[in-house]
């Protein structure tokens, strides 16, 4: 895993935030935050909605990754 990624996984970890914040958060452009989320997707529960960003407050599509529960 790259460390672009690992960072991206980081900042959505619980914390939904729009494509626009997840690139400006982790220095990439919006094609390399993409290109993350896909990879992020192949291998973690990546959850995609719309709703209220936690960074900027608009209401867009959000992604976020939830931690694996504790069984």
């Amino acid at each position: 895993m790259s460390d672009r990624v690992a960072m991206i996984t980081a900042l959505i970890l619980e914390r939904p935030l729009c494509l626009s914040c997840i690139a400006d958060k982790s220095l990439v452009t919006v094609q390399r935050a993409t290109d993350a989320l896909n990879t992020i997707g192949s291998a973690l529960v990546l959850t995609s909605r719309t709703d209220r960003c936690v960074a900027c407050g608009d209401t867009a599509a959000v992604y976020s990754v939830g931690r694996p529960r504790l069984t």
